[in-house]
């Protein structure tokens, strides 16, 4: 998710790098989906700073709201968590989702890694594994997100912009190949093109705002509606 300048959207309502309300319910209509669990780091619980135009809600929320339309007993907990590595989201998060019984779970981390010192890919590809693999073994539907290119958000460093670019790269092109392995669907927010607009991302930290939020619900509702389609 790269970021852009102000331009001719005002809202959420005629951004179309998000979704109206109407066009969310449509592409969820008749989800199968009854337990909504998501884990995760700062990207699966950041609460952005408000952008005006653009609801409040985190993009975890707004999901489980548009799936609540359909499904209004859905069931939902967001178990991320900020500042962890993947190795702990694993360890600390998937016993409890799995206790859960999600039929659908979302696991969006990474980001804590590749902002961090050192940093393995491959060490964050098999943690992933090992969150993916047990929840689709229980017959669960697991939707994994690219990290969105942190390098485009305000706070990141001029000198660390080309490094941090290529790793959020890096782990988007891992994270999408052991998703496609284990027959999860991956959302790609690492490298997904945005409307001229406000920036998608908090001033003051490496977390998507209001607009961002928005937007990465629009593109997990789009995947999830997608999924839909073809199954």
């Amino acid at each position: 998710m790269r970021g852009s300048g102000p331009t001719a959207v005002m809202g959420e309502e005629d951004d179309p790098s998000c979704l109206t309300e109407a066009e969310a319910r449509e592409l969820v209509a008749g989800s199968p989906w009854r337990r909504l669990v998501v884990i995760g780091d700062g990207a699966a619980n950041g609460v952005g700073e408000h952008v005006e135009g653009f609801g409040r809600k985190p993009w975890a929320d707004r999901v489980a709201a548009v799936l609540r339309t359909v499904c209004p007993g859905l069931a939902y907990i967001n178990l991320g968590r900020r500042n962890v590595l993947a190795a702990d989201v694993r360890a600390r998060q998937l016993a409890k989702a799995l206790a859960l019984r999600p039929t659908l779970a979302v696991i969006a981390c990474g980001g804590t890694d590749v902002l961090g010192e050192p940093f393995d890919a491959y060490a964050v590809e098999i943690e992933l594994s090992r969150m993916i693999g047990p929840l689709r073994d229980t017959g669960c539907t697991v939707l994994t997100m690219g990290v969105p290119d942190i390098s485009c958000s305000e706070l990141a460093v001029s000198q660390r912009k080309a490094e941090v670019r290529y790793r959020v790269r890096l782990l988007a092109e891992r994270t999408e190949a052991i998703s496609l392995r284990h027959g999860a669907l991956y959302v790609d927010l690492a490298r997904r093109p945005v409307s001229p607009g406000p920036s998608p991302w908090s001033s003051n930290a490496p977390y998507l705002n209001g607009r961002g939020h928005a937007i990465a619900a629009a593109a997990v509702i789009r995947g999830l509606g997608l999924l839909e389609k073809c199954s």
